[in-house]
């Protein structure tokens, strides 16, 4: 026993009444949880063509070698003994690292975003020792197969992502808009805003600017054509759906804008190397070799 909870337990107030104590809420809990290293930095941007895209929660910890890590439309200086949080659908990739040799943690996961996460978006924050050893115990836990280990991946994911919300900012330094300042962010939002995906000329309507501008514009920003982005947002909200709801496959094709459920399973099949159903069921994504977007 340590001295500091020696200390706290001398602290601990009598029960008012034995048998009521402080009551539980509803826990948000990730599932789908993806642990993997990067002891690299050219490893970081694969492929080369494109940005990272995709539906899930990314959170990556620089425990060796800063860098500078482009969400969206903005440049983050990610700083060693320092952690960022990618959200759902924001583009990502990785400039300018302070050394080839890294040492990072990638922890990404599906979570109902309930609004507690929005404090972390675009904003580093500083790894702690508690933090540290959470991460290292779920890495053990992941290492480990069974249900049992499942469980300790979940719950030990759960608390990491406890400590960071409370976490304060790393630093107040401001992150640097890129090219095109907002234009991801705004095309995400107008996509979440909308019940059915809005083609692209409602689209730059919405911004005020022409259909050929805002094609030029979103192609020089991320290199990837705006319709191949809308596609895939539309595929990873599916994902998502398929993962955490239990909507019925054509409910969720109809949701996403395809014009039918054999169409919405020929894409799903084609981007992911799996059928709508058994992905739901627990099957895993097989991504064609110039679609994968790994870290």
């Amino acid at each position: 026993m340590t001295p500091d909870l020696k200390k706290m337990i001398a602290l601990l107030p009598s029960p008012k009444h034995p048998l009521r104590g402080r009551r539980t809420v509803p826990l948000n809990l990730p599932e789908n949880i993806i642990c993997f290293g990067r002891r690299a930095a050219s490893a970081l941007n694969q492929p080369q063509r494109g940005r990272a895209l995709h539906r899930r929660f990314v959170l990556m910890l620089a425990l060796q070698t800063g860098v500078t890590v482009r969400v969206d439309d903005r440049e983050i200086t990610l700083n060693e003994g320092e952690g960022l949080m990618v959200f759902p659908f924001q583009f990502h990739d990785y400039t300018n690292p302070g050394d080839e040799t890294l040492q990072w943690l990638f922890i990404t996961f599906d979570l109902v975003d309930d609004g507690t996460m929005q404090a972390l978006r675009y904003q580093p924050f500083a790894i702690s020792p508690a933090m540290r050893s959470l991460a290292t115990e779920l890495v053990a836990a992941y290492l480990k197969t069974g249900p049992a280990a499942n469980d300790l991946i979940t719950l030990q994911l759960s608390l990491l992502l406890a400590h960071i919300r409370q976490t304060k900012p790393a630093s107040q330094r401001r992150a640097k808009p890129t090219l095109a300042p907002g234009l991801f962010t705004k095309v995400n939002e107008i996509v979440e805003d909308k019940a059915q995906p809005p083609n692209v000329k409602v689209m730059a309507s919405t911004l005020g600017i022409s259909v050929s501008h805002l094609r030029a514009r979103f192609r020089e920003s991320c290199g990837v054509s705006l319709g191949k982005h809308l596609r895939r947002l539309r595929l990873e909200k599916a994902r998502g759906l398929l993962r955490l709801s239990t909507r019925r496959v054509t409910e969720i094709a109809e949701m996403c804008g395809f014009s039918s459920v054999y169409t919405f399973s020929r894409a799903f099949h084609t981007a992911y190397g799996v059928a709508p159903l058994n992905y739901r069921k627990g099957g895993h994504v097989k991504l064609q070799t110039n679609q994968r977007r790994k870290k």
